[in-house]
């Protein structure tokens, strides 16, 4: 036999098969591109020279391991649908006289010429592509563009003996399944499941309980931090659920469709509903990767692209002001004019002008809140009880000059503002040290906690120094070396650019750090300055980032979903092409083959799109706990972005539909034209 017989035969099989092969082939080339572009990002030299490059190379790095674990799952998973369709074909090869390692030798072949096509065109895609995609990221991070074009040799290395590692797996899983099979089992591959499949209530129910279960989670978590430690479990009993009732909880409600007699007994109905019942056993696990994998492409993008646009308002609430100072370590009244008089010399010297300026002396402490007791405990202690939330404790004289008010307390009297929490206690009591409520403060235009989104947080005002210090004394009983110190913050506004805002900054560091040269430990300033200007440069990148990442994988999870629906629609095809073939047979006209037709695919196409809103629409509450985790307040903002996500994706889904809807009804009702 001629040593080339195997690769010509496996040619012409790949040729006859290119309806089902080209779409594989095609996602394989994208899905190696893409993981080529992300490994090429995380090591390019231009990029790591950047500001932001850091956060960029992390992020790069957390997408080079989703691509990869996707690729794995995604590449396997339609490659069962590839041996579906061919395992007749090996059969009926068996039969002809080839033994089980000649068609082995065939799908080596075949396996080759795949993987060869995939890794080729993936590499030439990611090398022409990616010049456009950095020149995007750079856009949308506001990064300066380089010039030059490179080629990464540990991207072409790392992504060529990655997805040859794939293919291989893949062969060896191929030949394995031939093996084990006989050449009926192979001819009759095709025909397996049509027994009507029983109704699994025990399954339902469980699909059920993990689906509310989930929605639940995300519905009454509060706390941002408890948000992010129970999303994943929220994520998993999700995707649980939605196998459980795509799997038995169709089949349930499809046979109270059938029980419906008025609905049933329609021409268009009975033949859809009844084709699905005997189908959707195989085809359940199908419709639940679709419905998660265009969850996770609306829930990425959306989220993503709310805290890009959202930038501006994160930043203002993370600094409030132009320029936040803060002088570390119980600050003397000499080393707090010291500053003050920096500060003042780095403005003028800048050229510029303080328009608004709050400062304040401030104790912050970590405490355990149930209900009106504030319990100072040490960390991993057993008896911590309540919230945990966050204090900052400041004198009456303080907030008076702060305020421009004239208020008086009582020794054990306070004045309250809830920053994140909620009012109508009448006292609070502090290891035993009780304090009423005199007032809660309405309009405190007091800076410092505005930021804090992850714990509850309090603004107190107590009556003198006297008693913060007796709160400092209590709260370095406690936590020890690890206890906090009295803290000088300044929050200025001052005129000029964003460029003159951070020269100020810069300046202000040069003259602190003259000021401390030469000084002992006990007389150096520790200070930490902020420009807003510059904070939002850096955020940009990081939520740039975070976009590029978030839009990056949607483009993936949709590539993935469209190919899915796609061999979907194509192995129904040819599953019902026999059926609708017998049903004309018998006098059903052509006009109602289609309509059965357009009736099932409707139901199952729209069913996980739906079912993905509705995933959606459960997670928004915890997805907006999240984004506070960024400092993201704007509810109203992510909700536009989700629903425009939402709007853009249904456009997209619809367009597949009748992409793929061609394809059934041209291998399906070929007959019925």
């Amino acid at each position: 036999m001629n040593k080339f017989f195997y690769g010509r035969l496996a040619f012409s099989n790949l040729k006859k098969n290119g309806r089902l092969y080209l779409p594989y082939i095609l996602a394989a080339v994208g899905i190696g591109a893409m993981y080529y572009i992300m490994v090429a990002l995380t090591g390019d030299e231009g990029l790591s020279k950047m500001p932001g490059a850091a956060d960029l190379k992390m992020i790069m790095g957390l997408g080079c391991g989703i691509i990869m674990i996707f690729a794995v799952v995604f590449l396997f998973y339609t490659n069962s649908f590839l041996m579906k369709r061919r395992k007749k074909e090996f059969g009926l090869f068996h039969i002809l006289g080839m033994e089980k390692r000649h068609i082995g030798k065939m799908m080596f072949w075949e396996t080759c010429m795949v993987a060869s096509l995939s890794i080729a065109g993936g590499l030439a895609a990611g090398i022409i592509l990616y010049k456009l995609v950095v020149l995007v990221l750079l856009r949308i991070t506001g990064l300066e563009v380089p010039f030059g074009f490179t080629v990464s040799n540990s991207g072409m290395a790392n992504m060529t003996v990655s997805f040859l590692t794939v293919f291989a797996v893949t062969l060896l899983y191929n030949m394995l399944q031939v093996r084990k099979a006989n050449a009926i089992e192979l001819l009759h591959s095709t025909s397996q499941g049509e027994k009507e499949p029983k109704t699994r209530w025990l399954m339902a129910v469980l699909g059920v309980l993990a689906l509310g279960g989930g929605y639940t989670i995300a519905i009454v978590i509060e706390s941002p931090m408890e948000a992010l430690l129970m999303f994943f479990v929220a994520v998993l009993l999700v995707i649980v659920g939605t196998y459980c009732l795509f799997t038995a909880g169709s089949i349930a409600v499809l046979k109270i469709m059938r029980r419906n007699k008025k609905y049933y007994y329609k021409t268009k109905h009975f033949i859809s509903v009844s084709g699905m019942i005997y189908r959707m056993k195989q085809n359940a696990v199908g419709l639940a990767n679709i419905c998660i994998l265009s969850t996770m492409v609306l829930v990425m993008v959306s989220g993503t692209v709310s805290l890009y646009a959202g930038v501006d308002d994160i930043i203002n609430n993370r600094y409030p002001k132009d320029i936040s100072i803060t002088g570390y370590g119980n600050m003397t009244k000499e080393q707090k004019a010291a500053l003050d008089g920096m500060f003042q010399q780095a403005v003028e010297e800048s050229s510029l002008a303080v328009e608004e300026t709050v400062r304040y002396t401030a104790l912050n402490i970590a405490v355990y809140k149930s209900g009106e007791n504030m319990n100072i405990i040490a960390p991993g202690a057993v008896t911590a009880e309540g919230e945990l939330c966050a204090l900052e404790f400041i004198t009456l004289e303080e907030y008076n000059l702060a305020a421009g008010e004239q208020k008086e307390l009582a020794e054990d009297e306070i004045l309250v503002s809830v920053r994140q929490g909620k009012e109508g206690d009448q006292s609070y009591s502090f290891n035993g040290r009780s304090f009423r409520i005199k007032e809660y403060l309405k309009d405190f235009d007091m800076e410092g906690l505005d930021s804090n989104v992850i714990y509850d947080g309090y603004f107190i005002v107590v009556r003198d120094d006297a008693i913060l210090q007796e709160l400092n004394e209590m709260q370095r009983e406690v936590y020890q070396n690890r206890a906090s110190t009295t803290d000088y913050y300044v929050y200025a506004d001052i005129t000029g650019t964003a460029e003159e805002s951070k020269g100020c900054a810069r300046r202000l560091e040069e003259l602190l750090e003259a000021y401390n040269q030469g000084k002992g430990e006990e007389d150096t300033l520790s200070v930490r300055i902020d420009a807003k200007a510059e904070s939002k440069d850096s955020f940009m990148i990081f939520c740039g980032g975070f976009l590029f990442l978030g839009v990056f994988l949607g483009f993936v999870f949709l590539m993935a979903t469209v190919l899915i629906i796609y061999y979907k629609q194509v192995s129904e095809g040819y599953e019902d092409k026999g059926r609708f073939e017998i049903m004309q047979k018998v006098g059903m006209s052509p006009r109602e083959v289609k309509a059965s037709i357009r009736s099932q695919i409707l139901k199952v196409f729209f069913l996980p799109l739906v079912m993905a809103c509705i995933h959606l629409a459960m997670a928004f509450p915890m997805m907006n706990r999240l984004l506070l985790l960024f400092n993201m307040k704007n509810a109203g903002l992510f909700a536009i972005c989700v629903v425009v996500t939402v709007g853009v994706f249904g456009v997209i889904y619809g367009i597949v539909f009748g992409i793929t809807a061609k394809a059934y009804y041209r291998i399906a009702g070929e007959r019925a034209r």
